[in-house]
């Protein structure tokens, strides 16, 4: 239970699955696989004792103090799969493939890229416009895992809108889109045995964007001191712990041109980042890449789980673009990733 809550600290606002709301399924998802494991129409799923559905956090905001205190995938909370209509066959579902780097072995420092990135960052939209609310979307996957008992893994996609004023509202809203998988036998797996109506699609409440309960402490405005910034992401943590840090920052706020600046130029002086050079996000946009590796601790030197941390920069503005959480062993495997795919100002809300 301290693995729980310490996670849950960990990720805070940048929770994929915070705010969520998910229609009730007709079905509870423990009853959809017990259903599908007694039926006689699938013979080819052999009989196995009752699935323990273990709903996991592990996505990219996953520091490296939880997943070095409970391996990469640390079982957190319950929960039931999105509802829906379509019936996935076996052989449907996107396996997910790493995003390719441009510079695989023999990578350098981050450093020079980032301070060369930092001298002609120029202006986002959001630097440009003006509105009451700041805008996010954000596609996910990942933040809640369902894995087997024997460690097949599925997630759902989210596409998550969020609106925030100044004065720290914040309202959002979350479409489920289809489920997608780390590996060929997960996704093998996982489509058998949810070929039930509990698998499908689900679409955000039809009275609009729900607004989410205030921060206990208040929402907090981004820091504009360098210093302060350094402090909110975490810098005198391990570098895996500050790329998390990033990504929390980037999908919370809108991050000025003058603060983008200080974020890249304050990772090119932090030790464990390490240069890929240009790559190809999942959204199809070019970006600039480092990365930051995720080790267990000293003490667990038995431990054979390696991680690594993934961003992916705007060439031109500096923004993040991408995150990717990716399992090197004992298993090559994407474990989370999120897309900031639209950050600006709008009057509109929903």
């Amino acid at each position: 239970m301290h693995t729980q809550q310490q996670v849950r600290d960990l990720l805070a606002p940048a929770d994929p699955a915070r705010g969520v709301i998910v229609p009730s399924a007709p079905l509870s998802a423990h009853d959809v696989i017990v259903r599908a494991e007694a039926s006689p129409l699938s013979p080819s799923v052999p009989a196995r004792p009752r699935t323990s559905r273990r709903v996991v956090l592990a996505s990219a905001v996953v520091a490296a103090g939880a997943v070095a205190s409970a391996g990469l995938l640390p079982a957190l909370r319950r929960g039931t799969a999105p509802t829906g209509s379509r019936s996935p066959q076996p052989a449907d579902g996107i396996v997910l493939q790493p995003v390719a780097y441009e510079i695989a072995a023999d990578a350098g420092p981050a450093g020079p890229h980032l301070r060369a990135l930092a001298r002609r960052v120029a202006d986002a939209p959001s630097d440009r416009e003006g509105g009451r609310y700041a805008y996010h979307r954000v596609k996910s996957w990942g933040g809640m895992i369902q894995e087997s008992p024997e460690g097949y893994l599925a997630s759902f996609v989210e596409d998550r809108r969020s609106w925030a004023t100044p004065d720290g509202r914040r309202w959002s809203d979350t479409t489920v889109l289809d489920m997608e998988f780390p590996d060929t036998p997960s996704r093998d797996y996982w489509t058998k045995q949810l070929s039930g109506p509990a698998v499908g699609r689900s679409t955000p409440p039809a009275g609009g964007p729900v607004e989410e309960p205030p921060e206990p402490d208040g929402e907090r405005a981004l820091p504009t001191e360098r210093s302060a910034l350094a402090h909110l992401l975490r810098i005198d943590q391990p570098a895996g712990d500050v790329a998390k840090a990033v990504y929390d920052l980037f999908v919370r706020y809108l991050v000025p041109r003058r603060a983008r600046v200080d974020v890249l130029t304050i990772l090119a002086g932090k030790r464990g980042f390490v240069w890929r050079g240009r790559v190809v996000d999942r959204a199809g946009r070019w970006g600039l890449a480092v990365t930051a590796d995720l080790t267990p601790p000293a003490d667990q030197p038995q431990n054979p789980q390696r991680a690594q941390m993934l961003l992916v920069f705007d060439p031109t503005t500096g923004e993040l673009l991408a995150h990717e959480y990716l399992e090197l062993a004992p298993r090559h495997r994407v474990l989370h990733y999120g897309l900031l795919l639209e950050a600006r100002r709008t009057d509109t809300l929903g």
